[in-house]
């Protein structure tokens, strides 16, 4: 029987973790062995320990590149290792510039096309900057057309932190939605909490004998917006290149730690203004920051805008990725270090 694989997609700060996280948990209740490949563009992990520290879940993890372009070799390895565990499914989560297509392909290699098979496809949104991606990100076109996929090829998509917009602003995404995706089903919601079972109907531990899992009906828990008939019928719109190609131009990570000697650790505040400073080409910032000794380390998150401090035993140095379109490293570098001077 094929393993089923179920892909995580969409934009940087969208929620994936979030929702892997609730995936994880629920495989455990289930009783399912899942197998779990995190993509991380930055050089070091965050997404990944996250998992660990909240589910123990041991993750492969990819970093330093995407899956679908610089490091797709490594994807179908990782896979191949994966396999040697006997998971009941695998989960692979995304980078936020990563193309779900080329993902889809990789499964279909000669060597993985026996083993294992896609079962599901999600692609999460940010609702508070969904609209704004195309202006943003208009410089970097290829980038721009990797989004656009993200949206055609999902089997679901999550429009996650609606609760923060108006209802407006979620009748204008559904419209963009359905210019590139007519038939996936679109839920909104907010932690990226939706039902599960749908996901995993069918998915059962391999020590049980069953028939390859199938999708049930998509009836998952979540605001659907009335009536959108006008945008119903609209046909999805296909790229018309053909060959493969990279899925971002302009975007750099950049991993920074924190300066040692002679150290004065700014307060939250300094941090959070120090993101904001560079307005649209930060598009994320995650990792560690040890703020003072009587203060356990500080999970920061930083995206559309927002940053979020979770408490942490991460034992490792602090540092910070940062990723954005044409950062320039030696100014970020020399920028970040003076936060930290006497």
């Amino acid at each position: 029987m094929k393993i089923p694989v179920i892909i995580l997609s969409g934009f940087l700060g969208s929620g994936k973790t979030t929702l892997l996280l609730s995936l994880l948990k629920e495989s455990k209740v289930r009783g399912l062995n899942p197998g779990v490949v995190m993509n991380e563009l930055g050089k070091r992990d965050v997404d990944g320990y996250i998992l660990q520290e909240h589910t123990g879940t041991t993750v492969t993890k990819l970093l330093d590149g995407c899956v679908c372009c610089s490091r797709k070799e490594d994807l179908a390895d990782s896979l191949l290792v994966l396999l040697r565990g006997r998971p009941d499914a695998i989960y692979i989560e995304l980078t936020g510039v990563a193309n779900p297509e080329e993902i889809a392909k990789t499964l279909q290699e000669t060597a993985l096309q026996e083993r294992v098979e896609l079962h599901f496809t999600i692609t999460l949104l940010d609702a508070e900057n969904a609209l704004e991606y195309n202006s943003r990100l208009s410089s970097d076109k290829q980038l721009v057309r990797t989004l656009r996929k993200q949206l055609s090829t999902a089997d679901l998509i999550v429009v996650n932190k609606s609760d923060l917009v108006e209802p407006e602003t979620l009748w204008r995404i559904e419209k963009g939605v359905r210019k590139q995706n007519s038939e996936a089903e679109i839920v909104y919601t907010h932690y990226s909490e939706i039902n599960l079972s749908p996901i995993l109907s069918g998915i059962i531990p391999r020590k049980i004998i069953a028939p390859a899992p199938q999708r049930a009906p998509q009836t998952f828990k979540g605001a659907t917006l009335k009536q959108m008939n006008s945008e119903q019928g609209a046909t999805a719109v296909k790229e018309r290149q053909e060959e493969p190609h990279a899925s971002f131009s302009q975007v750099t990570a950049i991993t920074l730690t924190i300066p040692q000697a002679g150290t004065t650790m700014p307060s939250k505040e300094r941090i959070e203004a120090f993101f904001q400073e560079w307005g649209d080409n930060l598009l994320r910032a995650k990792g560690h920051i040890l703020l003072s000794e009587q203060e356990p380390v500080q999970l920061v998150q930083y995206a559309g805008m927002r940053t979020s401090w979770e408490a942490s035993r991460y034992p490792g140095m602090p540092y910070v990725v940062f990723i954005g379109i044409n950062l320039d490293e030696e100014l970020l570098a020399d920028r970040w270090n003076a936060l930290f001077a006497p």
